[in-house]
């Protein structure tokens, strides 16, 4: 099992938690079985369901009749993944602007990390 941790904005905003809001029930519930999948496979989960995108970015892969969804992610420790951001997708191509928010969000999190960290 990984431990699963949603990024969360210095103001305190979830932009997964109000992804997942954002969607219809039962998309939502698919994108929550996806989400328990993570968990239980973490960093072995591949595609279909698990894409590298760049960097330390990856992409939760939600397929649901018609719509898809994609939810960013990152290993921050070795069983622990943090979800950043997520969008339903409306072209083949993933959104680069959708990409460089999960890139900011990580550096957030990676520059807030540093700032938290004990001093010696």
């Amino acid at each position: 099992m990984y431990l699963i941790e949603y990024y969360k904005k210095a103001n305190g905003a979830c932009p997964v938690a109000e992804f997942l809001d954002s969607l219809a029930p039962k998309f939502a519930a698919k994108a929550l079985r996806s989400i328990d999948l993570l968990e239980e496979k973490g960093a072995t989960l591949r595609e279909p369901l698990a894409k590298h995108i760049d960097g330390a970015i990856w992409e939760l892969r939600v397929k649901f009749a018609s719509d898809i969804a994609r939810i960013f992610y990152f290993a921050a420790e070795a069983r622990k993944l943090v979800l950043l951001n997520g969008f339903v997708k409306k072209t083949q191509k993933t959104s680069a602007n959708e990409i460089e928010r999960a890139k900011r969000y990580y550096e957030d999190y990676q520059r807030r990390k540093r700032d938290d960290a004990p001093r010696v």
